[in-house]
Protein backbone atom coordinates (compact mmCIF):
# COMPACT_ATOMS: atom_id res chain seq x y z
CA UNK A 1 0.00 0.00 0.00
CA UNK A 2 2.82 2.38 0.85
CA UNK A 3 4.51 1.75 -2.49
CA UNK A 4 1.27 2.44 -4.34
CA UNK A 5 0.75 5.67 -2.40
CA UNK A 6 4.31 6.79 -3.14
CA UNK A 7 3.91 6.01 -6.83
CA UNK A 8 0.65 7.92 -6.98
CA UNK A 9 2.23 10.90 -5.25
CA UNK A 10 5.20 10.87 -7.64
CA UNK A 11 2.86 10.54 -10.60
CA UNK A 12 0.89 13.61 -9.49
CA UNK A 13 4.06 15.58 -8.81
CA UNK A 14 5.45 14.69 -12.22
CA UNK A 15 2.26 15.68 -14.00
CA UNK A 16 2.00 19.00 -12.14
CA UNK A 17 5.57 20.18 -11.60
CA UNK A 18 7.70 18.40 -14.21
CA UNK A 19 5.88 17.50 -17.43
CA UNK A 20 4.45 20.97 -18.24
CA UNK A 21 7.84 22.69 -18.06
CA UNK A 22 11.05 22.76 -20.11
CA UNK A 23 13.83 21.08 -18.16
CA UNK A 24 15.61 24.34 -17.32
CA UNK A 25 12.42 25.76 -15.78
CA UNK A 26 11.64 22.81 -13.50
CA UNK A 27 11.75 24.09 -9.93
CA UNK A 28 14.77 23.12 -7.86
CA UNK A 29 12.88 23.53 -4.60
CA UNK A 30 10.56 20.85 -3.31
CA UNK A 31 6.94 21.81 -4.05
CA UNK A 32 5.64 19.88 -1.01
CA UNK A 33 6.60 19.95 2.66
CA UNK A 34 6.87 16.18 3.02
CA UNK A 35 9.82 16.05 0.61
CA UNK A 36 13.21 17.73 1.06
CA UNK A 37 14.87 19.71 -1.72
CA UNK A 38 17.48 16.98 -2.11
CA UNK A 39 14.83 14.28 -2.45
CA UNK A 40 12.99 16.40 -5.00
CA UNK A 41 16.12 17.09 -7.05
CA UNK A 42 17.05 13.39 -6.99
CA UNK A 43 13.58 12.60 -8.27
CA UNK A 44 13.85 15.24 -10.99
CA UNK A 45 17.20 13.82 -12.09
CA UNK A 46 15.55 10.40 -12.28
CA UNK A 47 12.79 11.79 -14.48
CA UNK A 48 15.34 13.59 -16.66
CA UNK A 49 17.10 10.37 -17.63
CA UNK A 50 16.65 9.55 -21.34
CA UNK A 51 14.64 6.44 -20.54
CA UNK A 52 12.13 8.37 -18.45
CA UNK A 53 12.06 11.28 -20.88
CA UNK A 54 10.50 8.92 -23.41
CA UNK A 55 7.43 8.81 -21.17
CA UNK A 56 6.99 12.53 -21.55
CA UNK A 57 4.42 13.77 -24.03
CA UNK A 58 5.98 13.26 -27.46
CA UNK A 59 4.11 16.24 -28.79
CA UNK A 60 5.91 18.56 -26.40
CA UNK A 61 8.40 20.77 -28.21
CA UNK A 62 11.87 20.74 -26.69
CA UNK A 63 13.99 23.84 -26.91
CA UNK A 64 17.71 23.78 -27.66
CA UNK A 65 18.66 23.50 -23.99
CA UNK A 66 16.37 20.50 -23.44
CA UNK A 67 17.85 18.80 -26.49
CA UNK A 68 21.38 19.53 -25.30
CA UNK A 69 20.63 17.98 -21.91
CA UNK A 70 18.98 14.93 -23.41
CA UNK A 71 21.72 14.29 -25.96
CA UNK A 72 24.58 14.69 -23.49
CA UNK A 73 23.19 12.63 -20.63
CA UNK A 74 25.50 9.69 -19.89
CA UNK A 75 23.40 6.54 -19.59
CA UNK A 76 26.40 4.59 -18.39
CA UNK A 77 27.28 6.95 -15.54
CA UNK A 78 23.69 8.19 -15.13
CA UNK A 79 24.85 11.79 -14.98
CA UNK A 80 26.44 14.56 -17.02
CA UNK A 81 30.17 14.93 -17.43
CA UNK A 82 31.72 17.88 -15.54
CA UNK A 83 32.22 19.90 -18.74
CA UNK A 84 28.65 19.29 -19.87
CA UNK A 85 27.29 20.15 -16.43
CA UNK A 86 29.31 23.38 -16.44
CA UNK A 87 27.92 24.29 -19.86
CA UNK A 88 24.37 23.49 -18.72
CA UNK A 89 24.81 25.69 -15.65
CA UNK A 90 25.99 28.59 -17.83
CA UNK A 91 23.05 28.10 -20.19
CA UNK A 92 20.52 27.95 -17.35
CA UNK A 93 21.94 31.07 -15.72
CA UNK A 94 21.69 33.01 -18.98
CA UNK A 95 18.24 31.63 -19.77
CA UNK A 96 16.97 32.76 -16.37
CA UNK A 97 17.43 36.38 -17.51
CA UNK A 98 15.34 36.00 -20.67
CA UNK A 99 11.90 37.54 -20.93
CA UNK A 100 8.93 35.41 -21.87
CA UNK A 101 8.48 36.98 -25.30
CA UNK A 102 12.00 36.28 -26.49
CA UNK A 103 12.40 32.86 -24.87
CA UNK A 104 11.80 30.65 -27.92
CA UNK A 105 14.43 32.37 -30.05
CA UNK A 106 16.86 33.39 -27.33
CA UNK A 107 17.25 29.99 -25.65
CA UNK A 108 18.69 28.69 -28.91
CA UNK A 109 21.02 31.68 -29.10
CA UNK A 110 22.09 31.17 -25.49
CA UNK A 111 23.00 27.55 -26.24
CA UNK A 112 24.87 28.63 -29.38
CA UNK A 113 26.81 31.32 -27.51
CA UNK A 114 27.81 29.04 -24.62
CA UNK A 115 28.92 26.30 -27.01
CA UNK A 116 30.89 28.84 -29.05
CA UNK A 117 32.68 29.97 -25.89
CA UNK A 118 33.59 26.43 -24.83
CA UNK A 119 34.22 24.60 -28.11
CA UNK A 120 36.35 25.40 -31.15
CA UNK A 121 33.97 23.91 -33.71
CA UNK A 122 30.45 23.14 -32.61
CA UNK A 123 27.91 21.35 -34.81
CA UNK A 124 25.45 20.27 -32.13
CA UNK A 125 22.64 22.61 -33.17
CA UNK A 126 23.01 21.60 -36.80
CA UNK A 127 22.96 17.93 -35.83
CA UNK A 128 19.63 18.36 -34.02
CA UNK A 129 18.14 20.30 -36.92
CA UNK A 130 18.59 23.86 -35.65
CA UNK A 131 20.45 25.96 -38.21
CA UNK A 132 21.28 29.57 -39.04
CA UNK A 133 21.58 30.33 -35.35
CA UNK A 134 25.26 31.11 -35.54
CA UNK A 135 24.79 33.91 -38.05
CA UNK A 136 21.96 35.52 -36.14
CA UNK A 137 23.79 35.12 -32.87
CA UNK A 138 27.02 36.47 -34.35
CA UNK A 139 25.16 39.45 -35.78
CA UNK A 140 23.71 40.25 -32.39
CA UNK A 141 27.13 39.89 -30.81
CA UNK A 142 28.61 42.27 -33.39
CA UNK A 143 25.80 44.77 -32.82
CA UNK A 144 26.30 44.54 -29.07
CA UNK A 145 30.06 44.99 -29.49
CA UNK A 146 29.54 48.02 -31.72
CA UNK A 147 27.20 49.51 -29.15
CA UNK A 148 29.80 48.98 -26.44
CA UNK A 149 32.48 50.58 -28.61
CA UNK A 150 30.14 53.47 -29.39
CA UNK A 151 29.57 54.09 -25.71
CA UNK A 152 33.29 53.77 -25.03
CA UNK A 153 34.06 56.32 -27.76
CA UNK A 154 31.44 58.66 -26.36
CA UNK A 155 32.94 58.32 -22.89
CA UNK A 156 36.41 58.90 -24.33
CA UNK A 157 35.25 62.07 -26.10
CA UNK A 158 33.75 63.31 -22.85
CA UNK A 159 37.02 62.65 -21.04
CA UNK A 160 39.06 64.41 -23.75
CA UNK A 161 36.70 67.40 -23.69
CA UNK A 162 36.95 67.64 -19.91
CA UNK A 163 40.74 67.42 -20.06
CA UNK A 164 40.87 70.16 -22.69
CA UNK A 165 38.72 72.39 -20.53
CA UNK A 166 40.99 71.74 -17.56
CA UNK A 167 44.04 72.49 -19.72
CA UNK A 168 42.49 75.76 -20.92
CA UNK A 169 41.81 76.77 -17.32
CA UNK A 170 45.38 75.88 -16.35
CA UNK A 171 46.85 77.84 -19.27
CA UNK A 172 44.72 80.84 -18.39
CA UNK A 173 45.89 80.67 -14.79
CA UNK A 174 49.52 80.44 -15.92
CA UNK A 175 49.04 83.42 -18.24
CA UNK A 176 47.46 85.48 -15.47
CA UNK A 177 50.29 84.52 -13.12
CA UNK A 178 52.90 85.55 -15.69
CA UNK A 179 51.17 88.87 -16.35
CA UNK A 180 50.98 89.51 -12.62
CA UNK A 181 54.70 88.74 -12.25
CA UNK A 182 55.57 91.17 -15.08
CA UNK A 183 53.45 93.91 -13.51
CA UNK A 184 55.16 93.39 -10.17
CA UNK A 185 58.59 93.60 -11.80
CA UNK A 186 57.63 96.83 -13.57
CA UNK A 187 56.28 98.21 -10.32
CA UNK A 188 59.53 97.33 -8.52
CA UNK A 189 61.59 98.98 -11.28
CA UNK A 190 59.40 102.06 -11.12
CA UNK A 191 59.78 102.36 -7.34
CA UNK A 192 63.51 101.76 -7.64
CA UNK A 193 63.82 104.54 -10.24
CA UNK A 194 61.87 106.91 -8.01
CA UNK A 195 64.11 106.05 -5.05
CA UNK A 196 67.23 106.69 -7.13
CA UNK A 197 65.83 110.02 -8.34
CA UNK A 198 65.08 111.11 -4.78
CA UNK A 199 68.52 109.99 -3.67
CA UNK A 200 70.18 111.99 -6.44
CA UNK A 201 68.13 115.04 -5.47
CA UNK A 202 69.10 114.65 -1.83
CA UNK A 203 72.78 114.28 -2.67
CA UNK A 204 72.71 117.35 -4.88
CA UNK A 205 71.29 119.40 -2.02
CA UNK A 206 73.94 118.17 0.42
CA UNK A 207 76.83 118.73 -1.99
CA UNK A 208 75.87 121.58 -4.27
CA UNK A 209 78.04 121.85 -7.36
Amino acid sequence: MMKIAVRQQRYKLKKKYFDPFPLHLVTKMSPIRSMTDKQWNDLVEYWKSPKKMEDKDNSQKFDALDLFKECHYSRKKKCYTPNVQQAITQMENKCSTLTEGEESMSVTEVVANVLAENTKKNVFLQNVGIQNVGCRSSLRNIEAQLEVEKRANSDLRSIVTAQREQLDVLLKQMQETEESRIREQEEVKKRQAEMEAKLQLLLSQVHPS
